[in-house]
């Protein structure tokens, strides 16, 4: 900015919630990436817009229908130079690893052509995006002048930074570190739910900000129903309320999530986006509800056919909405059907402690399975998963990983050998 003007540097995120972090953390205007895509393909029409009433107010004597005109101009103009780039221009893209391939595809192609800079922030390691992903690990390793960062500093214990770093490689011995730390429970998944509820309520109830996180939405459900039937009981939270679409109900002192984003619902200087945390302060005879943000004071009504559609109970969470939040305890349950990703995420959200529960006797394959389920000990189901990743591959990186293993020594000796037999 000091360098070409105020408003030079555009924020960008694949989500809207992120976006908004980004915004606080570095003081710019931000937005996410398919609204700004969506926008600036616009500007063709806003263009030939333009050019129409340049030549109607060419053609007008000076009137009130001229002023409209100039001021339809104005507008029009100012929506061309919001979501558009110049020369110069650095548009920051955070959380990078969730964006797809053709969204920062279509994001650079634009930059390119206007001269500006994209630079992308964030965790190949972490959760791929919905749509095909790949591009942003692809330029992690590609590349040799990636910025790395190597200093954890979210945790406080010195253990748990190094160990979250194994952690994100995928590397089997950080499953022996996490259980010689005492972080490890293991047993059936009624059991382990069991012990990750009794740990997250003890810690809410000593003040700390604490969250449940399961990588399926069946058990994120199965936690917050139960949470909130607890916090019933206490008198904490009102018995009655409105149904929504998993079949939760959400009443006065419920801490609730929204799932979609709606530019319409005003909470103040901003707006209702998807993953937002609140506080459900009052329900309306319509089923709608009032609500306030977790941390903030941002206030909002949500019209009844959005809370049954797109609320839910956000005492526990899926790992990808977890993605990008920090708390003092984080309890994440762990099944054989976990993958590396969410693992990573799930056990990197608290700043004090990660617990993981893992559920030792369930197996994916027991009905096609020939043989007695095996025994297993925590320690070898969070090795099975750290083995197991899911994460997006570039079509250049599968190519590249194919043609060496098509290529490599081991694969020609098997291939001589049974020519050779």
């Amino acid at each position: 900015e000091r360098e070409h003007g105020p408003g030079s540097v555009v924020g960008l995120a694949p989500a809207a919630a992120a976006a908004e972090v980004l915004s606080e953390g570095v003081g710019i205007a931000t937005e996410n990436t398919a609204k700004w895509l969506s926008e600036a393909g616009r500007n063709s029409l806003r263009y030939a817009e333009l050019d129409r009433l340049r030549a109607e107010l060419h053609r007008a004597s000076p009137s009130l229908q001229t002023r409209k005109l100039l001021h339809r101009a104005q507008t029009v103009t100012a929506e061309v130079q919001r979501w558009a780039l110049g020369p110069g221009q650095l548009v920051i893209v955070d959380e990078a690893s969730m964006a797809g391939t053709f969204e920062l595809d279509a994001l650079t192609e634009q930059a390119r052509n206007a001269g500006a800079k994209v630079l992308l922030v964030g965790d190949w390691a972490q959760l791929s995006p919905i749509s095909a992903g790949g591009a942003f690990h692809l330029l992690a390793k590609d590349r040799d002048d990636a910025a790395q960062l190597h200093d954890v500093r979210r945790f406080r214990h010195e253990w748990e930074r190094e160990a979250s770093v194994d952690l994100r490689h995928g590397r089997a011995d950080v499953a022996d570190t996490y259980v010689e730390h005492g972080r490890v429970e293991g047993g059936d998944r009624e059991s382990m739910l069991d012990l990750l509820y009794e740990a997250w309520r003890r810690a809410t109830r000593d003040g700390k900000r604490s969250l449940m996180i399961a990588n399926d939405s069946q058990t994120v459900l199965d936690l917050n129903n139960r949470a909130r039937a607890d916090r019933v009981t206490a008198g904490e939270v009102a018995l009655a309320g409105v149904g929504t679409a998993n079949g939760s109900v959400v009443g006065v002192g419920d801490s609730v999530v929204t799932c979609r984003n709606q530019r319409g619902l005003a909470t103040g200087r901003g707006w209702v986006k998807n993953g937002d945390q609140w506080t459900v302060n009052a329900v309306r005879n319509d089923g709608a509800i009032d609500v306030q943000r977790t941390n903030g004071t941002g206030r909002a009504t949500l019209p009844a056919d959005y809370v049954r559609e797109h609320v839910e109970l956000g005492y526990a969470t899926t790992a990808h909405r977890a993605q990008g939040r920090t708390v003092e305890t984080a309890h994440a349950f762990v099944s054989a059907t976990t993958l590396r990703e969410p693992l990573y995420v799930m056990a990197t959200r608290g700043r004090e402690s990660n617990r993981l529960y893992v559920d030792t006797l369930y197996d994916p394959d027991i009905a096609t399975s020939h043989e007695p389920p095996e025994d297993l000990t925590p320690t070898d189901v969070l090795r099975c998963v750290l083995a197991n990743s899911g994460a997006d591959k570039s079509a250049t990186l599968t190519i590249t990983e194919e043609w060496a293993n098509s290529h490599s020594l081991a694969r020609l000796w098997a291939e001589y050998d049974t020519i050779a037999r």
